[in-house]
């Protein structure tokens, strides 16, 4: 992830929850970042960064942005089973 990406991490905030519909738990949120506060990154491609999870092996994180601004945080399973807990940030691998 850029480095300025990263400096929009103290000004985003969770404006929403995963919408799919199915009930499942999910820990997928829209982020919103206080424009105001921080410039938006150079654009690029999504996902912005990607990352497995050693345990739950299965388990992997995503960062979207949209307009150079960070704009969702999605947690995925392999397997199809849903995350429905945070995995501790120290078992991320890249």
């Amino acid at each position: 992830m850029s480095s300025a990406l990263r400096a929009q991490i103290a000004y985003a905030r969770v404006t929403g929850r995963c919408g799919c519909g199915c009930g499942c738990g999910c820990l997928t949120v829209d982020l919103t970042v206080d424009r105001a506060a921080v410039p938006p990154a150079p654009t690029q491609g999504n996902p912005a960064a990607d990352a497995w999870y050693t345990v739950p092996d299965d388990a992997g994180v995503m960062v979207f942005t949209k307009d150079g601004y960070l704009a969702l945080l999605e947690i995925h399973s392999a397997s199809g089973e849903p995350i429905t807990t945070w995995p501790e940030p120290h078992l991320l691998k890249r």
